[in-house]
């Protein structure tokens, strides 16, 4: 069960990537280079992203539960801290559905949603970084976990920036392609960690 559940970590960063890029093709004009995915869940078929969101969160869910289960060990109470973290994600995925991105619920949809997501993603990477050293054999993704998360903080500045009206990036059109990198960046973490726990699992 618990590398089931494992699995669902594996899986939440392809499946999210892959349904926000499914949802971007079908959506007409849509440019995936200029508007955020965020977008996608106001509008035509705005059910295929939201859809996308609230999987993301139950992949997630199940994730915590597989790290906690799998860390315990190791790590006791610290792996519980971990769990939650990654757990929290969920809650922002879920306000990103219930409060989308439209001009009245914008700021809501922000705070509720996107910064929720983004610091329980970066906050989960650099307790991994610190949790991680005090395994047998992690230290190297300690390392990655630690400069995920710096990444992932200076890519969240990036967005920021290339997505405001009066940055020259948004009039480059380019603060859509900008959004993906961040979030390729910050969940990557959960698929590259909930791997190599999976695989500890099974060389035990």
């Amino acid at each position: 069960m618990t590398r089931v559940l494992l699995a669902a970590g594996v899986a939440a960063p392809v499946v999210f990537v892959v349904g926000f890029t499914v949802a971007g093709l079908v959506r007409p004009g849509y440019s995936a280079m200029r508007s955020a995915v965020s977008d996608l869940g106001v509008g035509h078929n705005a059910w295929l992203q939201n859809a996308n969101f609230l999987l993301f969160a139950t992949l997630l869910i199940g994730y915590a539960v597989g790290y906690r289960r799998a860390l315990t060990q190791d790590l006791g109470r610290s792996a519980t801290t971990g769990a939650v973290l990654i757990a929290c994600a969920s809650l922002g995925l879920v306000g990103a559905v219930v409060f989308p991105a439209t001009p009245a619920t914008g700021l809501l949809h922000f705070l509720l949603g996107f910064l929720i997501v983004l610091a329980a993603a970066i906050a989960a990477a650099f307790h991994g970084g610190r949790a991680f050293r005090r395994i047998p054999g992690g230290r190297g993704l300690a390392r990655y976990s630690t400069w995920s998360a710096i990444a992932a903080v200076a890519m969240f500045v990036f967005t920021f920036v290339a997505l405001n009206p009066a940055s020259p990036l948004e009039r480059a059109g380019v603060g859509g392609l900008i959004n993906r990198i961040l979030a390729i960046v910050a969940f990557s973490w959960y698929g590259i960690t909930a791997w190599w726990l999976r695989h500890r699992l099974k060389t035990r």
